[in-house]
């Protein structure tokens, strides 16, 4: 631990200014935010609807050459990795800056939940459109569900969705988590890091077990989404000449208008998602929670050290919660007592409480259920102008 930033002096709260966006309030729109319909995401938003079919959308002569792979192969891998349900295009927006405060929640279920009772409100989660991300959890676990809302308030993330199952028999409790800083999520670093603003981190000991244990995905489908996602700017992700003539539109205006918004203004940015579930693995997530004498500016001291560690997939930062920290690593390729022990080795950490996640409801709106053919549908819920709790939204009384 270096400065103490004390009060009084010069150095108070100067370390908010190493960070992109400082850890702030929880929700505030900035001068400059654009919407997800305008100019500005026309790139992502043409390869969003045709990559699908044509993964010509993404820069194959620069994968090509950072892979070492030919360029048919790559797209036959991109369409085989799509229709196989192990990846998807999403994009990332710097919530809190654009008028929405990020809200998770912690869900613990009671002991004596019965199945039928969990699979419920299972269902319940995965085809509630307001949520935008969300985890169920294995039974046995120190708590059940880790899902998350982007809303405008926190009284409409009570009245519109806690509310309406939080009153159920079977719910033990519910913490909400608002995010103070999304330092990484989904493998990428998030625009609240301290360094490396769109990083592609996946371990590559973890690669290399993987590959062993499953034979869907192997080392060259791995360098290709790795090329997709650290591209040093935005400019290199896509194929600009291509999304230009599916669109009509101009293919200098596209790169453009997202090069702004992504490298420079960083509202935004479009990622590959790996989805987990596709190859059997399971995400182990650990709950930390701080003595509550902890300076703020330790916490996220903390938070910064343990980014360095490229294990970690998701690294989510919290304020005003009864938790402070919530990171998550694949079980099976990653040695959980180590990450544990690293864990519980600050003095400032009270408690570590772990789950282990076999399914992931949605990443940021799309659905990432394939059983009903649901895959990828995305509802973008706004409450904008609504107030969710005039009215009495408990379901179970």
């Amino acid at each position: 631990m270096g400065k103490e930033y004390k009060l009084g002096t010069s150095e108070q709260q100067e370390y908010l200014r190493s960070y992109n966006y400082v850890p702030k309030g929880y929700c505030f729109l900035e001068p400059g935010a654009v919407a997800s319909d305008s100019n500005d995401y026309a790139a992502y938003n043409i390869a969003k609807s045709f990559y699908q079919v044509y993964p010509e959308v993404f820069n194959i002569s620069y994968i090509s050459k950072v892979t070492g792979l030919k360029e048919d192969d790559i797209k036959a891998r991109i369409k085989k990795m799509y229709e196989n349900r192990e990846f998807m295009l999403v994009y990332n927006p710097c919530v809190s800056v654009s008028g929405f405060g990020l809200y998770y929640w912690v869900v613990k279920l009671k002991k004596d939940t019965t199945k039928e009772e969990r699979e419920e409100l299972t269902k319940w989660f995965q085809d509630n459109d307001q949520i935008c991300t969300g985890y169920m959890m294995s039974e046995g676990g120190d708590f059940d569900y880790y899902n998350g809302n982007h809303m405008r308030n926190i009284d409409n993330l009570v009245g519109g969705v806690l509310d309406k199952f939080r009153f159920r028999r079977c719910v033990e409790y519910v913490h909400i988590c608002p995010i103070r800083r999304l330092v990484r999520e989904s493998h990428v670093n998030q625009f609240d890091s301290l360094k490396d603003y769109r990083r592609y981190f996946f371990n590559e000991n973890a690669i290399d077990k993987l590959c062993k244990l499953q034979k869907k995905m192997d080392k060259d489908d791995f360098k290709i989404i790795d090329a997709i996602n650290n591209t040093k700017t935005i400019k290199d992700m896509f194929d600009y000449d291509f999304l230009a003539k599916l669109s009509g539109l101009d293919a200098n205006d596209l790169r453009e208008n997202l090069s702004r918004i992504v490298d420079k203004e960083k509202q935004m940015f479009p990622m590959v998602y790996f989805n987990y579930r596709a190859l059997g693995l399971k995400m182990h997530f650990y709950l930390v929670s701080f003595f509550e004498n902890t300076p703020t500016f330790r916490s996220e001291e903390i938070v910064d050290e343990l980014a360095n560690e490229d294990v970690f997939n998701n690294i989510f930062d919290f304020g005003d919660s009864h938790h402070n920290i919530m990171l998550s690593c694949y079980e099976d390729i990653n040695d959980l007592d180590k990450v544990k022990s690293k864990l519980l080795s600050y003095g400032e950490v009270s408690e570590v409480l772990e789950s282990t996640s076999p399914r992931q409801f949605r990443r940021w709106t799309c659905r990432l259920d394939d059983d009903n053919g649901y895959w990828e549908e995305c509802v973008f819920t706004d409450d904008v102008l609504v107030d969710r709790s005039v009215n009495d939204t408990r379901e179970d009384k």
